[in-house]
């Protein structure tokens, strides 16, 4: 299953930035994904309300649609090996 990545375009902002946050515990883990970058002005992402109802990044978008919010809980599933299946209900 492949995922993807959705975060701000503020690629070379590191430390706590909640996007860095989430793209490092990936790429730590080593899993692949596609990258997805969105305007670093939350008023710019039309793209991200009309598929989510909120304008937040980072967040990770399943094959099957479904997604997973929040950079801490990204990076938790990530470090324990479990980012790859979908969220449940």
């Amino acid at each position: 299953m492949g995922i993807k990545l959705h975060r701000c375009s503020g690629t070379a902002i590191k430390g706590p930035h909640p996007c860095w946050k989430a793209q490092k515990a990936l790429d730590d883990a080593g899993i692949e994904y596609e990258l997805v970058k969105h305007s670093a002005l939350r008023f710019r992402r039309p793209e991200v309300v009309e598929q989510t109802g909120q304008r937040k990044v980072p967040y990770i978008e399943y094959d099957d649609g479904s997604l997973l919010f929040e950079s801490a809980v990204i990076a938790e599933r990530a470090r324990a090996g479990t980012l790859l299946a979908p969220p449940t209900a």
